[in-house]
């Protein structure tokens, strides 16, 4: 007796992940290591700086979703507005 083979293969459930390069402070790396290092001690094995990255992305896109981008922008403005000093030159703020 002949079985056919189906040709549709399940879909993957792997996620892909991109790498990408990105610019941050010592004190924004230290932050990330130091939540990273939390996570492993309560019992997150595997936890890095990339899963926090990539957390912290996930919380700010559901804090904008639905958004315009004026409002993004506004809201960027309103956090970054504050940490940006008076003296600083406006060509190297952000």
């Amino acid at each position: 007796m002949y079985i056919a083979q189906s040709t549709v293969m399940a879909p993957s459930t792997k996620t892909r992940y991109r790498v990408i390069g990105a610019s941050l402070l010592a004190s924004d790396v230290t932050e990330a290591d130091r939540i990273a290092e939390a996570l492993r001690t309560e019992g997150w094995p595997h936890a890095n700086r990339s899963l926090v990255i990539r957390e912290a992305l996930a919380r700010l896109a559901d804090d904008l979703r639905g958004k315009t981008s004026e409002h993004i922008f506004l809201d960027f403005i309103n956090r970054r507005g504050v940490r940006i000093p008076r003296h600083a030159n406006p060509d190297n703020a952000g």
